[in-house]
């Protein structure tokens, strides 16, 4: 893939996977401890939660644009701090495929809100040393159920209430991830799986956004990419 200059930090799963997608056009690619080694015009940052505050002052400081894909960090004044001088988007998942399962779920939720006896739900799977759970993508596909199922306030990891959504959530073994969203009614059942076989979906999907975002000033999520490369497929007329 040709483009940008593209700089990443971090050297774990996801930052491994990118660097070994992207080839030639990363310029650079450091872990905790190190410093980048010069200009580039996208910068990827696949680190830790606690390390993202700090990317993106040097972002911020050097003009550089930066996708963020770390999970379980927090920044509420996010859209205040970049205000407009960078381009800068985030993502609980980079795979294009998730994103479309994300529209799915909205779809889902609208069609179990047309009979209270439909009753939505959420399992994922990663592997044992996943940190965060449900994960971000769990969330996301929360909301975005939700987002189509007004009786759904609120999600709990825990014997749900009539109010909430309920979602499972396992840690083991060495799976990369899997996320299901389902729908059981009392006489069908209706899942739409996702199942990662590598880091390379996410990996490709994080150079995508790369690509994308160079160029453009302020705060984007992987949602806005696919607002533009998805919605088209929707015949009935855009975002579901």
């Amino acid at each position: 893939m040709t483009g940008p200059r593209i700089g990443i930090f971090g050297r774990g799963r996801l930052g491994s996977a990118i660097a070994v997608e992207a080839g030639a056009v990363v310029a650079w690619q450091v872990d905790q401890g190190e410093f980048p080694s010069g200009p580039v015009d996208v910068v990827i940052d696949a680190s830790v939660a606690e390390a993202v505050e700090e990317h993106l002052d040097w972002a911020l400081a050097t003009g550089t644009d930066l996708v963020i894909g770390a999970t379980g960090w927090s920044l509420p004044d996010l859209e205040t701090r970049v205000n407009g001088r960078i381009g800068v988007l985030t993502a609980s998942n980079f795979s294009l495929t998730v994103a479309l399962m994300t529209r799915l779920a909205t779809v889902l939720g609208r069609f179990a809100a047309l009979d209270p006896a439909r009753d939505p739900y959420l399992v994922e799977h990663h592997h044992r040393l996943k940190a965060d759970a449900p994960s971000g993508t769990a969330k996301t596909l929360a909301a975005a159920l939700m987002a189509g199922l007004p009786r759904k306030t609120e999600w709990t990891l825990s014997t749900p209430a009539p109010h909430q959504l309920s979602i499972g959530v396992i840690r083991a073994g060495a799976e990369v991830g899997t996320h299901t969203v389902g729908l059981d009614a009392p006489a069908e059942v209706l899942e739409l799986t996702h199942m990662a076989r590598s880091r390379a979906p996410f990996a490709q999907g994080a150079l995508v956004a790369a690509h994308w975002l160079h160029g453009r000033k302020g705060l984007y999520t992987m949602d806005d990419l696919a607002t533009e490369l998805l919605d088209p497929l929707f015949a009935f007329g855009g975002k579901p």
